[in-house]
């Protein structure tokens, strides 16, 4: 296990959360057949006690990650939608002509910037993905964006106003390979835009289940411009957003190019005073998440003694909540991604089904696995008359 902090450099990692063995959180299993090939992965969380940075040190292959990966964004309506609006945001802060995604999933970005006369081109790791984005007509390539594709990025735009990555910066173990890409391709006063999963919002809410072998890393202000300034970037705009349960958007330049937004420093002072950075605060946090599972875990493990639960959701957050609880007992997990629906979830091996099939079964309790979306999945669901159990950020029942 590597001491060396993946955003300042620093030989000064170590972890402060150990998970155990889990599998993946998105290693939805085709059928019966495929449990004996089932793996587990450690999982422990370390934090930098030079910087702050919250990271994963030993990355699971890839490959293993993102070889047959089971999520389209244009099955969320909710990412739908945040995309439509990000892409609106972009233009309105930067009039890019033209721009880069990387980890573009299934194009839904890529699709809502060319409706906006944007001409945008993306990039994937997941085959089966991409190929998703090739068939509905969204440019869209395969491959890592890193300093090794920027001859075939070239080959079809030559330079870029714009780059972007959502959700995707922090699933990577070497941010120099993207950084180094972006440097490579955007114009003189291009513009690098990340969305990353908000150590902000992982604290204030304890989202333990965010967690998974797929993040690598949480990014706060302080840390993330600390890594950037390393590769010639540094930080010009940032807010938090609500994606993913908690996000921060932040846009950068190369050094001196733009004058930085008063926002910055309303975020960074905020940040010192929860002593987000401070490495000890995650040593209070790995102490609140294992308290909030015990009591979770045990709550719903009593409850099924005379009732039926079923989960909504098949997200990461749920494969982390049924195997840190062993919920062997839920009924169901349901899900309306056509790329999970008729799977079974990773280690507990729960069915997951379609919203139709819930509306029949009509469970008496359902753990919104998804505690994220639960205001649109009971929008989706008018007919339940049973009670939605969310774990975070307090445990509720309605």
């Amino acid at each position: 296990m590597s001491d060396v902090c993946r955003g300042c450099a620093q030989a000064a990692v170590r972890p402060f959360l150990d998970l155990g063995s889990l599998p993946l959180a998105g290693g939805f299993l085709r059928g019966p057949e495929e449990i004996a090939g089932e793996q587990r992965y450690p999982l422990v969380i370390s934090v930098c006690d030079s910087c702050g940075l919250v990271q994963i040190v030993d990355p699971v292959d890839p490959s293993v990650l993102f070889g047959d990966y089971a999520f389209a964004t244009g099955t969320v309506a909710g990412l739908v939608r945040h995309f439509d609006a990000y892409a609106g945001w972009i233009k309105e802060h930067f009039a890019p002509a033209t721009v880069i995604e990387f980890g573009a999933n299934d194009g839904t970005l890529v699709a809502a910037l060319a409706e906006r006369g944007i001409r945008a081109l993306g990039v994937d790791m997941a085959p089966n993905i991409t190929e998703m984005a090739r068939a509905q007509g969204r440019d869209v390539i395969t491959g890592a964006f890193g300093p090794g594709l920027v001859d075939e990025l070239r080959s079809k735009m030559p330079s870029a106003d714009l780059v972007t990555g959502s959700n995707v910066f922090a699933h990577n173990s070497n941010p120099q390979a993207i950084l180094e890409a972006a440097d490579s391709i955007l114009s003189p006063d291009g513009v690098l835009c990340l969305e990353v999963m908000y150590a902000g919002d992982l604290l204030e809410q304890l989202q333990w289940d965010t967690l998974y072998h797929e993040h690598l890393t949480f990014y706060s202000l302080a840390t993330l411009d600390r890594l950037l300034r390393r590769f010639g970037f540094e930080a010009v705009e940032a807010e938090r957003i609500p994606m993913h349960g908690g996000s921060l958007r932040l846009a950068a330049a190369r050094a001196g190019r733009r004058t930085p937004s008063p926002r910055m420093a309303e975020l960074a002072d905020w940040e010192r005073k929860v002593a987000l950075n401070d490495a000890s605060t995650w040593d209070d946090f790995a102490t609140e998440c294992r308290r909030r599972i015990d009591v979770f875990g045990d709550t719903l493990r009593r409850l099924s003694q005379t009732a039926s639960i079923w989960a909504y959701g098949a997200a990461g957050k749920a494969t982390m909540w049924v195997n840190a609880c062993e919920m062997e007992y839920l009924g169901a997990v349901v899900d309306a991604s056509p790329l999970r629906a008729g799977r079974l979830m990773p280690g507990t091996h729960t069915p997951i089904v379609s919203p139709d099939e819930f509306k029949q079964a009509n469970p008496d309790y359902v753990f919104a696995s998804a505690w994220n979306y639960l205001e649109a999945i009971r929008a989706n669901e008018p007919q339940y008359q049973g009670y939605w159990i969310v774990p975070l950020p307090q445990m509720r029942v309605y």
